[in-house]
């Protein structure tokens, strides 16, 4: 699980406040060799970027004893989602090896660090922010494109046999979150899957129970993206009805798969197959 999503609302906004006043200074000669330890394990690059917010997050977070304890488990959660991924990708029915997939909202290569070295990966990074683009490209070696603030506008040329995007639609508006849907669909070849998270249900403990309102979406204008519009980029908790209907409404398809508070113990994970028929449901 990560540390983001478990801080309860009060203590995310006094960190927030905190980690907008420090500069850029954020590693301590601590901090880098630890980094290096733990990436030594994993076999990836040990290189943080100064504004990757969830390392900010995770080495400030009071829950960790220690530097050590909680650059381990930067590293360790980035390569357990990566590996969760893989064995999905993995039985998934596609022919083509390597699988050619699209990360999308990728940050600063939290878990983009490991996916690299899944061999059955052809992987392509997307995310809006400018420094973590070129950081993917010339730190971490990974094929990288920006993103856009309007899901319209989105402009990769390229299509991909699986777009994974985790814990984005947690934090996407009513106003965009069907249309990011669709515009990620759009990014599929024949066959092709959409994998992604949302908070569902279970994810309400974490968020002091807020009541659902009976469209199945509640918003709220907070987020731990220090600098992105929390009108924008807030914090959504979605019922499974709300996400299959969306999804039905914006792709003509039903889902390929679902799994209740799969991610971290509480993110709901989507699958999504666009194939040659007009509908698929299960």
């Amino acid at each position: 699980m990560r540390v983001r999503d478990v801080l309860p609302i009060w203590r995310l906004e006094r960190l927030q406040q905190r980690l907008r006043d420090r500069s850029t200074r954020l590693f301590t000669a601590e901090m880098l060799k630890r980094n290096v330890e733990a990436a030594q394990r994993h076999n990836v690059e040990s290189a943080c970027h100064a504004e990757d917010f969830i390392y900010a997050y995770v080495v400030k977070h009071p829950g960790f004893a220690n530097i050590r304890s909680a650059v381990d488990y930067y590293f360790d959660d980035g390569a357990r989602s990566a590996a969760k991924l893989g064995e999905i990708v993995d039985k998934l029915p596609l022919q083509q090896r390597p699988v050619h997939m699209l990360e999308f909202a990728s940050g600063y290569g939290c878990v983009t660090r490991h996916l690299r070295n899944n061999p059955n990966l052809s992987l392509v990074a997307c995310d809006i922010h400018e420094q973590a683009i070129d950081f993917l490209r010339t730190k971490l070696g990974v094929r990288s494109m920006m993103s856009a603030h309007v899901p319209e506008d989105l402009a990769i040329e390229d299509k991909f046999d699986v777009v994974f995007a985790l814990s984005f639609f947690s934090h996407m508006p009513k106003a965009t979150f069907g249309r990011w849907i669709k515009a990620l669909f759009a990014q599929l070849r024949t066959p092709g899957y959409l994998i992604f998270t949302t908070h569902g249900l279970a994810s309400r403990k974490l968020h002091r129970e807020p009541e659902i309102p009976s469209d199945g979406f509640w918003f709220s204008e907070k987020s731990e993206q220090g600098d992105l519009s929390t009108a924008e980029y807030g914090t959504a908790i979605v019922t499974p009805d709300f996400v299959t209907n969306e999804v039905l409404a914006q792709t003509a398809r039903g889902i390929h798969d679902y799994r209740h508070a799969f991610w971290w113990d509480h993110q709901d994970l989507w699958i999504v197959e666009k194939n040659t028929s007009d509908l698929q449901s299960n």
